[in-house]
Order: structure tokens, then sequence, then C-alpha cells
């Protein structure tokens, strides 16, 4: 049977934990599959030809962007999970922790901010001229890619903190934080998706949308995953502090799955 011990600092931390994960697999089917985001559509085409493949699917995409944006605080669940996993590793400051905080916080509303457009686009299609349909389009993906730097800021923090863990055996493998860092900085290629409609840089192209999109999916399956890990580890460590101090039997990895 698990011991409960008083004053557990990770009360309700594996649940935020988790929201990474669901997050991750929510915004592949709704905001990709139903929204009609894997790919997007190419900035090439002409108003027409958009607003006619774009309003074929006009009920999928509504049916999307609603899901998505119910789901998004999961985000910020994940983030806050984050920094206090990160805490435990900081030793001078909690600069870094903070850092990861606001990116995930800003991301969040960058997703709230774009999707919400998106969903506008989606309200009364009949009405818009093929033009305004596209503009809108566009605009959600500006407003989508464009803030990319706050995320940046959020991943960079990540793997730079966790590079600094001195434990014998890391909270957060180091290829996860390289991981984290390197796709952190390779978001700066999103400068270039404004200049080209068409093209690897183009929103729908090979590097700011396949390798981009693609990076950013396998940093939060590999961050979730060991964050998850690292929560039921630290409530084992202090499980065990609490054991050790009071006299009780200590707590196992198993007792703490």
């Amino acid at each position: 049977m698990k011991q409960i011990y008083p004053g557990n600092p990770y009360r309700y931390l594996r649940l935020c934990a988790w929201g990474g994960p669901a997050m991750l697999l929510g915004t592949i089917l709704f905001w990709g599959v139903l929204g009609q985001n894997i790919p997007p559509y190419s900035g090439a085409l002409d108003a027409r030809a958009f607003a006619d493949q774009y309003i074929s699917h006009i009920y999928s995409i509504r049916a999307g962007m609603i899901c998505t944006l119910a789901i998004t605080p999961l985000y910020f669940l994940w983030g806050l999970a984050i920094t206090k996993v990160m805490e435990k590793v900081e030793r001078d400051n909690n600069i870094l922790s903070q850092l990861q905080l606001w990116g995930a916080g800003f991301t969040t509303v960058v997703f709230y901010v774009a999707c919400a457009v998106w969903l506008a686009s989606t309200y009364r299609p009949e009405t818009y001229s093929p033009e305004t349909l596209q503009t809108l389009y566009d605009l959600g993906w500006i407003a989508f890619d464009m803030p990319y730097a706050l995320t940046t800021m959020q991943m960079v923090a990540i793997g730079v903190c966790f590079l600094s863990d001195r434990r014998p055996v890391p909270l957060v493998p180091k290829w996860v934080c390289w991981l984290s860092i390197w796709a952190g900085f390779s978001f700066f290629l999103e400068v270039m998706m404004p200049w080209f409609r068409s093209g690897p840089f183009a929103r729908s192209g090979t590097l700011n949308y396949w390798i981009e999109f693609s990076a950013f999916f396998v940093f939060m399956a590999a961050v979730s995953a060991y964050i998850v890990a690292a929560v039921a580890r630290l409530e084992r460590e202090h499980a065990n502090a609490a054991a050790t101090t009071s006299g009780l039997k200590p707590v196992t990895a198993n007792a703490g799955a």
C-alpha cells in the first residue's frame, strides 16, 4: 500500500505533467487532422482556389479549432510542471525556470490567438469574399508562426537548465537538452516565412513546416516522457526523505509509480 506523507510539494504536479502528452495528441488530432493543417493550405493558391478548398472542409476546420481552443490550457499546465522540476535543478537563482514558464504562457496565448482567427474565418464563410477568407487564413498563420521566439525562449531555457543537473543520473538526459536547444533555435527559420508563398521556406514548405513542426512535436514527446518520470522520481525522493526523518519505511520505485 502506498504511504502518503504530509506536506507533499508535488501534489497535482503529475496531473500537470500529463498535460504535455495530452496536448501533443490533441494538437495532432484537432489542430492537424480536423483543422486541415497537415499540411496547411499553400500560400501559392489564388484566392478563388483557396476558398473553394477551404469551404469544402469548413465544418471539419471549425470543429478542429473549437477543440484545439478547449485543450490549449494543457500546454500551460505542462509548462508549470516543467518549471517545478527545473526548480529542483537550479542552484543560484530561478531565472531559467521562470523564462520557461513565461515562454509556455506566451505560447499558450499564441495558440489562442491563431486558432481564434481561424475559427472566426469559419463562422460565416458564405459572407466573405475569397480574398477576405484567404486574408484571415494568412493572418492566423502569421500570428501562429511569427511569435516563434517566445517558444524558443521556453525550449532553450529547458535545455540549458537541465544540462546543469549534477545528479549521477540526471532528471532529463543530455540528448533531450540538446534536442530542446537545437529545436528552439531552428525556429529562427520562420523569419523567412512571410517572404515566400511556395518552396521550403513557405508555411507549408519542407523547412518551415515539415522539419520545424516535426522537431517541435518530437521535443514535446521527449520532454514530456522525462518530465513525467522526473515527477515520479522526485515524489519518491521526497517520500523517502520524509520516511527517514520519521522512521517509516522508505518508498520503493514501484510504490511511487
